[in-house]
């Protein structure tokens, strides 16, 4: 295992005291979020909505992805005004997007996604003639690992997005792979679907 992300939590409680509800786009929110106490909460993804469920909101899929969150939720100012929880980095602005349909949004950063160097024995592997199967779920840890992989001729990629393959763009790869949906369970299935492929005679 060799994280490209560490999540930091930011330490700075928000106060939903103002909003209907809020929006969840990743687990990773959910988990340095206040507990739902049967609030509602609009989520991108089963495993954020099932996520906030267990934590104890009130949460519903909205869309797989941002885009067809923002779709979903455009112009519905009755559920307003709502708080779009996040980490600092974050692809887009959904609070602004949904604000200009008239469903009034603001952010309120819960926590960090700090970059993480390969580690030497990731690099070590990298560097062998075995293949190397690296699952990337996100546009910026394609970024990081397209940036610290110090030899990528033998790495079977899979991406969570066709953002996240970009970053792969101009790489020497043995296989490169894109999830039918940006869920951890399509990237399982893909991973799989990419291992059997590279093993088989």
């Amino acid at each position: 295992m060799s994280p490209l992300i560490e999540i930091v939590p930011s330490g700075d409680a928000p106060d939903l005291s103002g909003y209907a509800g809020v929006i969840f786009t990743s687990a990773n929110a959910v988990a340095n979020a206040p507990a739902g106490e049967g609030r509602p909460a609009y989520c991108v993804g089963p495993q954020t909505t099932e996520a906030a469920l267990a934590a104890g909101w009130q949460a519903q899929m909205s869309g797989f992805d941002a885009v067809s969150m923002i779709a979903e939720l455009s112009g519905r100012a009755d559920l307003g005004p709502l708080l779009h929880l996040a980490g600092l980095h974050r692809r887009g602005d959904i609070a602004g997007d949904l604000t200009a349909t008239g469903l009034t949004t603001d952010v309120h950063t819960l926590y960090e996604q700090r970059l993480l160097a390969l580690s030497d024995e990731a690099q070590h592997l990298l560097q062998g003639d075995d293949p190397v199967l690296v699952p990337l779920f996100s546009p910026r840890s394609a970024a990081q690992f397209a940036r610290e992989a110090a030899r990528t001729a033998q790495v079977l990629a899979v991406s969570i997005s066709d953002a996240a393959a970009q970053a792969l763009e101009g790489l020497p790869l043995r296989a490169h792979d894109v999830a039918a949906l940006p869920t951890g369970e399509a990237m399982a299935e893909a991973v799989e679907k990419l291992f059997r492929r590279s093993t088989l005679p």
